[in-house]
């Protein structure tokens, strides 16, 4: 039996980040199940090789959502919630250089999984793969704290009208 997944946030624009959420914390299970399973010394050497191309594209495919995702908060969200907390300290500030953060892990990821990769030793694609690992950990905990202290933030902080018009301009797809 299938469990519906209940939102949080009524209203509709964390809704939308909400749902955003789940859906890359969906897509990112699958390749973090490669993580995994490199961890555990689950691969030859042969399928470690296969198990990276595939791990490679999964996150090449994860970078646009994710990309799409992240630039709506940091051009819409971010900026009305600083008028009202600021930006040189607090959570604005934090939830933006965790953006960077996850951008590093996956851009030092990519440009060591670029090219041939036969070459590779095991130690070699479980070392990179770790970027992988951190980026995912980074992500998860990422969203968390973004739903519990930006998203309420939202619900206490901004009046209607700017709700309304977060939701807005929040309402598009990030495929």
């Amino acid at each position: 039996m299938v469990k519906e997944k209940k939102f949080k946030f009524d209203l509709p624009a964390l809704r939308v980040l909400e749902n955003e959420h789940n859906y890359l914390l969906h897509v990112m299970e699958d390749w973090h199940l490669i993580v995994l399973a490199f961890e555990r010394d689950m691969y030859t050497l042969e399928e470690g090789h296969e198990a990276l191309q595939t791990l490679r594209r999964l996150i090449i495919e994860f970078i646009d959502p994710l990309k799409n995702h992240t630039e709506k908060e940091e051009e819409f969200l971010f900026p009305l919630l600083a008028k009202y907390v600021g930006t040189e300290q607090g959570p604005v500030n934090a939830t933006e250089e965790e953006h960077e953060e996850i951008d590093a892990y996956i851009g030092h990821f990519l440009h060591h999984t670029r090219g041939d990769l036969s070459d590779m030793t095991m130690q070699d694609m479980k070392d990179v793969v770790k970027d992988a690992g951190e980026a995912f950990e980074v992500i998860t905990v990422h969203f968390v704290k973004e739903e519990s202290i930006l998203f309420p933030m939202v619900n206490n902080i901004l009046r209607i009208e700017e709700q309304d018009k977060l939701y807005e301009q929040l309402y598009t797809s990030i495929l």
